[in-house]
């Protein structure tokens, strides 16, 4: 018989960061406007039937680690501070995957489209 791993998921929508972030020196002067979803899955069985936070993924501090991660250092790529965000989500919480969508608006094609945006999701 299989074993099932369960999956339910919690996630942290519209994450509002300022990373450092850009290609060039001049876009990473200063810190650009981001926002980010992150959704973890895992099994929650045994925070919901105790009713325990201990048990539980503490959503603020799931946001207190992806704030930091955005903000310790500069990013040349969107794709690198997804990546890192996802990957240090798996590292600090009891998570089978992780979901990360960051996106923000290029201040070079601001009359072209409302946002970039890179998905990633690592196990």
């Amino acid at each position: 018989m299989a074993i099932k791993i369960r999956q339910d998921r919690l996630a942290l929508i519209g994450i509002k960061l300022r990373p450092r972030l850009g290609v060039t020196p001049g876009e990473r002067r200063f810190p650009q406007h981001c926002t980010a979803d992150i959704a973890i899955h895992g099994d929650f069985e045994a925070a919901a039937s105790g009713d325990d936070l201990a048990a539980a993924s503490d959503y603020s501090k799931l946001l207190a680690k992806v704030i930091e991660v955005a903000h310790e250092r500069e990013y040349n790529l969107l794709e690198t501070l997804a990546y890192r965000l996802g990957r240090s989500v798996l590292e600090a919480f009891p998570a089978h995957r992780v979901n990360v969508k960051v996106r923000k608006q290029p201040a070079t094609l601001m009359d072209k489209l409302d946002h970039v945006e890179v998905e990633v999701e690592q196990s």
